[in-house]
This record gives structure tokens, C-alpha cells and sequence, in this order.
């Protein structure tokens, strides 16, 4: 019998340890990439994957497409020469003082399940060795472990090199893994001895220092310890005036900011560190920008001017806020109020401090009230900013934040109020080309609250109206999509879903929702859809349980019950998932097992659906009383269903309970959506029944 491949972990010591390992293992042509993020940033490993193998891609002939080109150019800046340019859209291409809108923190996961779907369609079997993983930004990290998650070993066989000794097992086998989480210990202890046999690979440098030409990622040779500090800086700036006329555009995420920083001019490591901050927070790479700015926190120092600390105080109370992190962001919002009386700050920093407490806290800490009292006092400093178009701006920017808060405590209408005076300041208070961002941003809002409301005709005309402005920006289009099906439309919100895939790396809500078009509609696999989504984000329970549901349909309940304990390995809690795996246990014929699965969902989440399930489980095993006791359950939750009524009616009937089963099976016909000829058939045999002679009725 084969041995089964696996991903493997190696650790070690030293960085020429690890390699020396990684080099004895028996694989042909292994891709090695280094993953230290003080080279290139974020994407330092995946990005120079990719720069390896699409070359080797295009030469074949075969360049990707759609949504994984996307994914690429992102980790990969420099492939445009190749791929093309990413397509602009308001949000990329608006002016660094007009950027209002930043992506969600997963359009990170969205970047790597783009290049891990690259390196699923490789048309050989690949080796790719990721060295100092350990050092690795979140990107790559995130990649990896999405990697090692979805990559089968047989095709594409990942080894990770990091220092790190204590290998933990992933919780679950849905979860993402752990790096090398495959690899035995025996063997890891094994690589370990073999590469401490070894020798590291010689090294040219083209400096007089070895630590200066690996860009600082390794301990400080005894050439640049000898130096002087201005020999030092010297060489620093050299280097970073070298990697600064590369091709390499992504050097300046990671090691010229590293050089210029130890060089010998503060203004350009200043400078250096601000461009990879706002290109960072531009692209959605959240955790390098906080880095980043803390290190400009101290090149800047406690005497910098006002304008340039305020820039680096704005740029981490942001990275803290799209991190998820409000409390921290709280705090540093604090801390810039605490510093000067300027109205413009106030109004800016209270505006974020509402966002905190209206969307970002969790249920705890979220208070709509005081999140109004913030966007307020944003509004009341507006009156005291000097420049007319400034203050256009600010009323518009802060009634669209009031709108927001307004909607979260349940206004709709005066939530759109808000939104049509912020759209009516920046249509008579700004020049036509000014703010093209924010006016879609207003748009888009104004949609998704006349679609609240009800009024889908109007709703619609914005979505279209939207999308000609900002074609290739994908959320206007799924959004108007979901529209679409909620009108009927399948069609239309097909092809915006098409779309949708073709301008934005995959995502699981994008599969998950045609899935669902195509199980209301028809026309399409929608258990292919479901799947799709699982593969991308294996938490996904909706996902899961529609796509049990549809195998329930298609008598595989074996297979949805598999499902169903895959998904609870990832959340034990959730009562929809127990729900389903009960159901699936039932349609094997195991009643009494299915039992624990139904009445842990009940203990959870009382649903009709649960009930009326345990219900035909107690009924299976002639648990006659407690099948009606969950029936009559079932009914106080939706005492309109004449199927729950037809339900309990016949367990009555099965029970010898004829009269009470005919009053369920009469009541239940008043009901609209009941099956009247089976209830009419049911009716007709209790009848039969009662007015036999010797009916022998329980009731």
C-alpha cells in the first residue's frame, strides 16, 4: 500500500540549517521562495511564487484569467508587464486625498484562494519550499495556510522552513492547517540532524557586508559591526538606491523603507515608509501598515511637526480599525483629540469614533446612541471650516456616516433623508471631477436603503446607474445581483454573478448565493456552487447545510451526514448544523442516535423545523407522546404551517387518536400552501374510522 503524501514542516536552528534540510529532500525541482517579510513585504513569499511560475506560464502559452489574474497582480505588482494592468476602479485610481472607502479585511483571503486556485490548474506536479516562514507577513501567512488547506500533496507538495520547533495539529480537519501540520515528528527530528550535517550555500555579496545585501533579514555579520555608523548609512543608502532602479516594484514594501531607515537621510526613510504606509492601507494589507507605521512613529520622533504626526496617528487609528482591533483604535483616536483644537481632526475623529461603536464593536460594546452622539459633534465642527468646498465635502462625507447610524437604530427613512442632503452637498458644493469616489459611495448607499425599503424599481436604478460609473468595482454588481434575484429577475442576476467572478478574486458568498439562485430557478448545479464555497471558506455553514439539504434530496444522507459533522468540528454550537446532521441520521435509519443531534439544536435554538424533525424520530421508534409533544411545540412557533397540523394529525391517526387527527387534518386545510387531496384522503379515513362500529378511539 502507498504511503500517503503530505505537506511537510521543517524546523531548525538557523536559516542554512533549514535549507540544507529542505535540499536533501528527494523531491525534483523543487520553487524555493523566501517569506521574510523584510524584503518585500506583504506577498514576499507568494509574490515571488508567482513571478517564477506565470513567466513559466506564459511561455507555455497559458496566462490566467478572470479573478485569479487578479489575485495575482495584487501579491505580484510587477506582472503587469505580463498580465496587464488590474482594470481601475474609483476606489484604486481616486486621488490619495479621496479615498474614503477601504476594503474589508478579507479581501486578503480573496487574494490567496485566487493564487492557491493558480497553483491547483499547474499542469505538472510542483515542489515549492517556503523558507523563514516565521518572518512572514499575515499575506503570506493567511496564503499559506490556505494553501496547505485546499492543496492536494500528490499535485502540489508545500514545504514549510521556519524556527519554529513545537508543531501544533489543526483543531479540525476543515480548519485551516497548521503549517506542516502533516509532517511526523520522527521525520521533523530527522531533518533537523541531517541539516545540522550540513553546510549553508556560499553567499557572493556584492557589498563589503553580507547583512546589508540579504537586507537585514539575518544577524549582523562582523564587516557591519566593525563599520562606523556613516560607513554604515553608506551602505544602506547605496543599497536602497539599487533596489530603488530594480523592476522590482514591491522592494518598497519591505527593504528600501528597511535601508533608508538606516541611511543616512531621515527625510527619504521618512518618506520611503509614508509611500509603502498608504500603498499598504491602499491595497487592503493591513498588518504591514501598522507596522510600517509604528516604525515611522520613530523615525518621525517626539519633535516632528504637527501635519506629519497627525498623517502617522490617522494611518494607525485606521490600521486598528480595519483590523478589527476597535478597542485599540478607540484609544488612538482618543489620543489625537487629546492633542489639538483643530475642528477639521474633531470632525474627521469623531466621525471614526461613531463607526467604532455603530459597526466595528462587537454586540457588548456596540452603542448606536453614542455612536450618534460622536457623528454629531462630527456635524457641529463643520460650520468652522474655513474652505467652502471643504466643508461641501464634510457635510456630505458626515450626513452619509449619521445615515449609517440612523439605519443600525431602525430609521430607514430618515437614514435615505441623510443620504439624498449629503448627495445634495456634494453636487451643489464640489466641481463636477472632484470626489467621483465618495459620490458612488453615496449612490450605492442609497440603493441598498431604497432596496430596504421596499422600493425595488428605484433601488434598481441606482444599482444600474452605479455600475455604468464604477463598472469593475465587483461589490456594486453582486449587489445588484442579489437584487435582481429577489425580483425574479434569474437572468440578470446571473450575468451580474458572471461579471462578479471575471473582476474580483473567488469568494465563497459569490458561489453560495448563485447556488441559491440556482436551487430556487433551476438551470445550473447548484450542489457545485455549494461545494465552491466550501472550498473556500470550509467555515461556512450555510454553504454546508444547503448543500446536505441537497444531498438529503438526492437520497445520499450518508454523505450529508459527514457534512454535517465536518461542520461541527468547526462549530460545535451551531444549532443549524445539528439540526441537519439529525436529519441525516433519521434518513439512515438510526432514530435513536438522531435523537442527541435534534435535541442538542433544541437546547441551542428552539426551531419548528427541529421540532417537527425530532418529531419524526420519536415517531420511527413509536414514541407516539413525545412526537406530539414536539409537533405541538412545533405549532406554538408557526401556528400557520398546515404541514406541521398534517403532521401532527397523523401521529394522532397512528396513535388510534382518529377525532383528534381529523380536527388537525380540518384545521389545517383552512390554511393557504396545504396538500388538500392528501388531507382530504386523511379526512375521509378518519372518518371511516370513527363511525366504524368498535372504533376503539384513544382520544
Amino acid at each position: 500500500m502507498r504511503e500517503a503524501t503530505a505537506h511537510l514542516w521543517i524546523t531548525g536552528p538557523t536559516r542554512a540549517a533549514r535549507q540544507a534540510a529542505a535540499a536533501a529532500l528527494p523531491f525534483p525541482d523543487p520553487v524555493g521562495v523566501d517569506c521574510h517579510r523584510g524584503l518585500r513585504g506583504p506577498y514576499t513569499g507568494a509574490g515571488e511564487l508567482m513571478r517564477h511560475l506565470v513567466p513559466r506560464a506564459h511561455a507555455r502559452g497559458s496566462l490566467p484569467e478572470g479573478g485569479t489574474r487578479l489575485a495575482i497582480l495584487a501579491a505580484a505588482p510587477e506582472l503587469r508587464a505580463l498580465l496587464g494592468a488590474a482594470e481601475a476602479t474609483l476606489t484604486s485610481a481616486a486621488p490619495p486625498g479621496e479615498r474614503t472607502r477601504w476594503y474589508g479585511h478579507e479581501r486578503t483571503r480573496r487574494i490567496a484562494n485566487g493564487l492557491v486556485d493558480h497553483l491547483a490548474a499547474h499542469p505538472c506536479p510542483l515542489t515549492l519550499v517556503f523558507h523563514d516562514v516565521h518572518e512572514a507577513d499575515a499575506t503570506d501567512a493567511e496564503f499559506l495556510a490556505i494553501a496547505l488547506r485546499r492543496l492536494d500533496p500528490d499535485r502540489v507538495r508545500i514545504v514549510v522552513c521556519s524556527d519554529d520547533d513545537t508543531p501544533e495539529r489543526p483543531a479540525s480537519p476543515g480548519a485551516p492547517h497548521t503549517p506542516g501540520s502533516s509532517l511526523a515528528p520522527a521525520t521533523a527530528a530527522e531533518l533537523r540532524r541531517r541539516a545540522e550535517r550540513r553546510t549553508a550555500p556560499e553567499v557572493t555579496a556584492p557589498y563589503p557586508s553580507e547583512f546589508v545585501d540579504t537586507d537585514g533579514t539575518g544577524e549582523p555579520d562582523e564587516v557591519y559591526r566593525r563599520l562606523d555608523p556613516a560607513a554604515r548609512a553608506k551602505l544602506h543608502d547605496s543599497r536602497a538606491d539599487e533596489l530603488e532602479a530594480s523592476h522590482a516594484w514591491s522592494w518598497r514594501l519591505g527593504a528600501i523603507p528597511y535601508h533608508r531607515a538606516h541611511g543616512s537621510s531621515p527625510e527619504a526613510a521618512h518618506a520611503a515608509h509614508e509611500r509603502a504606509v498608504e500603498y499598504c492601507l491602499g491595497m487592503g494589507y493591513y498588518t504591514a501598515a501598522l507596522e510600517l507605521n509604528a516604525r515611522m512613529d520613530e523615525l518621525l520622533g517626539p519633535d516632528a511637526p504637527w501635519a506629519a504626526r497627525y498623517r502617522q496617528l490617522r494611518q494607525r487609528g485606521l490600521c486598528l480599525a480595519l483590523l478589527d482591533r476597535p478597542a485599540e483604535a478607540e484609544a488612538a483616536y482618543y489620543d489625537v483629540l487629546s492633542r489639538t483644537t483643530d475642528p477639521k481632526v474633531h470632525t474627521t475623529v469623531s466621525y471614526a469614533l461613531s463607526v467604532l461603536f455603530t459597526r466595528l464593536y462587537d454586540a457588548p460594546r456596540k452603542d448606536h446612541v453614542r455612536a450618534l452622539a460622536h457623528i454629531n459633534t462630527a456635524i457641529a465642527f463643520i460650520d468652522m471650516l474655513p474652505d467652502a468646498e471643504d466643508r461641501a465635502f464634510h457635510t456630505a462625507f458626515m450626513h452619509n456616516g449619521k445615515a449609517l447610524v440612523t439605519m443600525h437604530l431602525g430609521d430607514l427613512a430618515e437614514a435615505l433623508r441623510l443620504v439624498d442632503t449629503a448627495l445634495a452637498a456634494v453636487e451643489d458644493g464640489l466641481p463636477p471631477g472632484r470626489h467621483q469616489l465618495h459620490k458612488s459611495v453615496l449612490h450605492h448607499n442609497r440603493a441598498q436603503l431604497l432596496a430596504r425599503l421596499g422600493r425595488g424599481a428605484e433601488a434598481l436604478a441606482e444599482y444600474d446607474a452605479v455600475v455604468a460609473q464604477d463598472p469593475h468595482h465587483p461589490e456594486y454588481r453582486f449587489d445588484r445581483a442579489v437584487l435582481h434575484h429577489q425580483q425574479g429577475r434569474f437572468a440578470q442576476a446571473l450575468a451580474d454573478y458572471a461579471e462578479v467572478e471575471r473582476i474580483s478574486p473567488p469568494f465563497a458568498e459569490l458561489h453560495y448565493n448563485r447556488g441559491d439562485l440556482y436551487s430556487a430557478a433551476g438551470g445550473g448545479d447548484a450542489a457545485a456552487e455549494f461545494a465552491r464555497a466550501l472550498e473556500l471558506e470550509p467555515a461556512r455553514a450555510d454553504a454546508r447545510i444547503a448543500l446536505a439539504e441537497l444531498w438529503l434530496d438526492e437520497d445520499r444522507a450518508a454523505e450529508a451526514a459527514a457534512l454535517a459533522r465536518e461542520g461541527l468540528e468547526l462549530a460545535p454550537d451551531d444549532p443549524l448544523l445539528h439540526c441537519v446532521h439529525g436529519t441525516a441520521l433519521l434518513a439512515l435509519g438510526t432514530a435513536d442516535t438522531a435523537l442527541d443531534s435534534l435535541g442538542r439544536a433544541l437546547a441551542l435554538a428552539p426551531t419548528a423545523e427541529a421540532y417537527a424533525t425530532r418529531a419524526s424520530a420519536h415517531l420511527a421508534l413509536g414514541h407516539h407522546e413525545e412526537a406530539l409533544r414536539d409537533l405541538t411545540a412545533a405549532l406554538a412557533l408557526c401556528p400557520e404551517d398546515p404541514d406541521l397540523l398534517h403532521n401532527r394529525g397523523y401521529v394522532h391517526e397512528s396513535a388510534g387518536q382518529w377525532a383528534k387527527a381529523l380536527d388537525d387534518y380540518t384545521r389545517a386545510l383552512e390554511l393557504p400552501g396545504a396538500d388538500r387531496e392528501a388531507l382530504e384522503q386523511r379526512r375521509a379515513e378518519c372518518r371511516e374510522r370513527i363511525e366504524a362500529p368498535g372504533s376503539g378511539d384513544l382520544s
